[in-house]
């Protein structure tokens, strides 16, 4: 199976976007036991989190927005360093990847402000995120929120995942 993905790379310019008042926010850092505190939204999510946890020495992070009432977790953004697998990456860049909204939450501009939040924790490095050609708002967000298209990529399964980036 083929996926195609656009990437796009923070141009550092941002728009700071603030968060509502009913929610607040954190960083979590996995540790061996604990390596995300959703539930996972796919069937391979908790080998997923184990392989980001062995191949980036436990170095990624993942920004959780909550809902203050009830302590729900109505948003999340991994933040990736460089693993083998993103060639165009230099040592030193993020990846932003898997992100997710939860329903109900939609339309909340939740993911504006993750964008936003992390480009200005992490406004030293060169940042990445990718969207699936066909989700046209997630897109949208992320052209709004400073980022610029670099190239289109396609996603393979065989032996593995890899990158091939469109020449």
């Amino acid at each position: 199976m083929i996926n195609r993905y656009h990437f796009y790379k923070n141009i550092n310019s941002y728009t700071s976007v603030e968060l509502d008042d009913v929610f607040e926010y954190f960083y979590f850092t996995p540790s061996f036991f604990i390596r995300k505190k959703h539930k996972g939204l796919y069937r391979h999510s908790d080998l997923l989190y184990f392989f980001w946890y062995l191949f980036t020495f436990g170095k990624y992070r993942i920004l959780y927005i909550l809902d203050k009432e009830t302590k729900e977790i109505v948003h999340f953004s991994n933040i990736m360093p460089k693993i083998f697998k993103y060639n165009f990456m230099n040592k030193d860049d993020l990846q932003i990847l898997h992100c997710y909204t939860y329903k109900k939450y939609r339309g909340m501009k939740l993911y504006s402000f993750a964008l936003s939040e992390m480009q200005k924790d992490f406004n030293t490095q060169v940042i990445w995120v990718g969207s699936h050609i066909k989700n046209y708002s997630s897109i949208k967000v992320i052209e709004n929120s400073g980022f610029k298209k670099e190239f289109d990529v396609e996603k393979r399964t065989i032996l593995g995942i890899f990158y091939k980036i469109d020449e």
